[in-house]
């Protein structure tokens, strides 16, 4: 076992300015000293024109970069994800759109380049289709899967791919049943049977249809969770698949899949990973499909790939005592097996670390020699990819308020003491995807503090240049607000913040301040954060100071901080928000009298929370938020979450301190005008929570106002309907104006 004592070597790539080279370009290019039109500025109608980057990755031979473009349909109130293609040969060649429905993500080259795979639901339903790289041709489906495909790989061959699909126990058995008749039609020559005309598979749909509404009424509940994100689970788990690659995109007949994992499986079995040599798959799978705990208890898995007897389906654990562990990801040379593990702390939650295990000849792994990359760094792991050369593994990591690249050198004995390990990257940003090529240069999407999305390319001399700015004419035309970051101390601890100014801040003036706080709690903003981006420069450009900040119990700076609020989520996490408000306050330009106050989910509560206990603010507004624990713990998806925040306590072991420790427990004592929102599907935070909160307050004659977002959960603010994403910002706005004027 790998011991924290060991010695690491650590080798920084520092950039004393940390700023990007082409934030300075395009600042200088909208404020030279030229003469231009007047700046626009970002209001919140701008998200329909705000485009984002993801998923990147390169070709085999490292010559074209694809990704994922999403834009925003404002007419059909919907987005637009599309496979746009990058030449990387050429630095000045434009990216341009590789598939032509607005239905596309996921793409995977084929280990020889040759084809593209992706996941369409161009058909509805989402299967892999497979696009030829080197000659014309149109994409074609390799799978046709009743429910539709959630991920896929291609083999290191390229001759078979495996993914996941969700099933129900019963559609297993008919699955195999049907498989059997095939077989044995097969085997008796039986001429194949007539494809089916389009009234017969209609009618077909519409009978499934019918009967799957009938199967869910009533619909009947026996495990937990039973519903998460904005649908029930209905016990369909995800299984893993394999099916021959189309010998060509033309091929008129589609190979049948096999099914690797048994027919009772009652959780889902994680995306699939390929061995080197093609001969195991690797996977995460629960150990404990009873704990109803979604975030714990999950061991590595594989399955023998070639396995296609239904009457021996199996897996073999690769456990790790205490310790969740996920994505299974084997280097390309086979020697090593790299995954995510997370120690099974029964008091907490801990953040995620990245490890690498010898890989035996027989595809297991050897987790007593094991080597823990990134605990020493005591940050929590974000992405990992190996190099293709299998030399070094790239890893993001959150810390101090960006996400930038490390990487290690990986040791060439299972034995190794010493590991060098070097951050890549020192600027502010957050990376969100990235890819590696042979020569050592990486390409990797981005955000920053003034472009929320761009394609970048990292050199072998540690040189970063955009390829790709789909937001560049945007910003040229649209003012930024500026943001700078503070440090001060609370309680002792060093809390980092930003500030955002509005486009034509001057400091001799007052300005009404909204102060954002995010949830989790542990998660991380920082100058450069793509999901508030659009968020905070429309509330800059309103008029508005910026604050945010990143509270004990937060992402990014060590075990001690991220703990930091444990059984704790208010008055600590309060007081580090309230001293950067006073920092920022005491600059001067902030008038006292209209300042307010937001937050989503945890940060729903800390709002509620405070105004509770301070009545400094004008207005707030209260986001998906959690307001009674007592209530929460067996109403949500994650209702062991909640015991180990509030330091293991349920409502069978101290009602009353978890009412305490509850906002709603002091409504009377609220003043400040209260907007809350909620999204009616909220799986996560049910919306019972806003109900609540919004009843009691109303009953005692406070101002509120409760906002009920309908077919929306709680990802509403990032991926929710466009329409539903531009009017929440304007209420909140609105809101603010409306009980912190502009004018006094």
């Amino acid at each position: 076992m790998y011991e924290r004592s060991h010695d690491l070597e650590c080798a920084q790539k520092v950039n004393p300015s940390r700023e990007l080279w082409h934030d300075k370009r395009a600042a200088a290019t909208c404020r030279g000293t030229v003469e231009r039109q007047a700046m626009k500025p970002i209001i919140p109608e701008s998200l329909y024109d705000i485009v984002l980057l993801d998923d990147v990755r390169v070709s085999p031979d490292g010559s074209h970069a694809v990704f994922v473009r999403t834009s925003v349909d404002r007419s059909g109130n919907k987005y637009n994800r599309t496979i746009w293609i990058k030449d990387l040969t050429d630095r000045r060649a434009p990216a341009r759109p590789l598939t032509s429905s607005t239905k596309d993500g996921s793409p995977r080259w084929s280990p020889d380049g040759r084809y593209l795979g992706f996941i369409s639901t161009r058909d509805e339903k989402p299967q892999v289709f497979i696009l030829p790289m080197r000659f014309p041709g149109e994409a074609q489906s390799a799978t046709a899967h009743p429910n539709g495909v959630e991920a896929f790989e291609w083999s290191p061959d390229g001759r078979r791919i495996a993914f996941t699909a969700r099933m129900r126990a019963d559609e297993c058995a008919k699955e195999d049943e049907a498989a059997a008749k095939r077989e044995a039609a097969e085997e008796r020559g039986d001429a194949a049977t007539m494809p089916k005309d389009a009234w017969e598979l209609k009618r077909e749909k519409e009978q499934k249809q019918h009967e799957e509404e009938m199967r869910l009424d009533p619909r009947v509940i026996s495990r937990v969770p039973y519903r998460t994100g904005t649908t029930f689970i209905e016990d369909r788990y995800s299984h893993i698949y394999v099916v021959d690659a189309p010998a060509s995109p033309a091929a008129q007949k589609r190979a049948n899949a096999f099914r690797l994992t048994p027919n009772d499986s009652v959780a889902n079995f994680a995306p699939p990973a390929w061995s080197a040599d093609g001969k195991t798959i690797y996977s995460a799978y629960t150990r404990d499909p009873d704990s109803g705990d979604m975030f714990r208890y999950a061991d590595l898995v594989r399955f023998d790939a070639a396995n296609n007897d239904p009457n021996a389906r199996g897996f073999v654990r690769l456990p790790l005592a205490q310790h969740t562990c996920y994505t299974p990801t084997p280097s390309p040379d086979g020697r090593w097996l790299a995954f995510d593990r997370s120690f099974e702390d029964p008091a907490a939650y801990q953040p995620a670390t990245l490890v690498i295990a010898p890989l035996r000849p027989d595809g297991t792994a050897d987790m007593d020699h094991l080597i823990d990359l990134t605990d020493v760094l005591d940050r929590s792991l974000v992405a990992f990819a190996w190099s293709p050369d299998s030399r070094f593994i790239y890893f993001t990591l959150n810390k101090d308020g960006a996400i930038n690249l490390w990487r290690a050198r990986v040791p060439r004995n299972p034995g190794a003491r010493r590991v060098e390990i070097q951050q890549v990257t020192d600027v502010i940003q957050e990376v969100n995807s990235f890819g590696v090529l042979t020569d050592g240069r990486v390409i990797f999407i981005a955000s920053t503090p003034s472009d929320p999305s761009a394609l970048y390319e990292l050199d072998a001399q540690g040189r970063i240049r955009p390829l790709y700015r789909p937001n560049a004419e945007f910003l040229a035309e649209h003012d930024v607000g500026r943001t700078t970051a503070v440090r001060y101390r609370s309680d002792g601890r060093m809390i980092q913040g930003w500030v955002i100014t509005p486009p034509d801040f001057a400091p001799d003036k007052k300005y009404p301040l909204i102060v954002q706080m995010h949830g989790g709690p542990h998660i991380m903003w920082g100058a450069a954060t793509r999901s508030i981006w659009h968020e905070c420069q429309a509330m800059a450009a309103s008029g508005y100071v910026v604050f945010y900040c990143n509270p004990r119990g937060s992402d990014g700076y060590g075990r001690d901080f991220w703990h930091a609020n444990r059984g704790d989520w208010g008055d600590g996490p309060m007081r580090d928000v309230l001293r950067g408000v006073d920092l920022v306050v005491g600059r001067g330009y902030i008038d006292t009298a209209r300042m307010c106050l937001t937050g989503g989910s945890y940060a729903g509560y800390l709002t509620a929370w405070i105004i509770g206990r301070d009545h400094r603010f004008a207005a707030a507004c209260a986001q998906r938020g959690v307001y009674n624990l007592v209530s929460m713990r067996n109403t949500t998806d994650i209702p062991f979450f909640n015991d180990r925040e509030m330091g293991g306590i349920t409502p069978w072991d101290d009602v009353r301190a978890l009412w305490e420790r509850s906002p709603i427990s002091l409504v009377p004592h609220m003043r400040t005008p209260l907007l809350i929102e909620h999204s009616e599907q909220d799986y996560r935070v049910p919306i019972e929570q806003a109900e609540q909160l919004f009843q009691a307050m109303r009953l005692q004659k406070k101002t509120v106002e409760l906002v009920r977002w309908p077919r929306e959960g709680h990802e509403l603010s990032r991926n929710g309907e466009p329409k539903h994403r531009v009017e929440r910002i304007q209420r909140m706005i609105q809101w603010f104006n409306k009980y912190a004027r502009r004018e006094q």
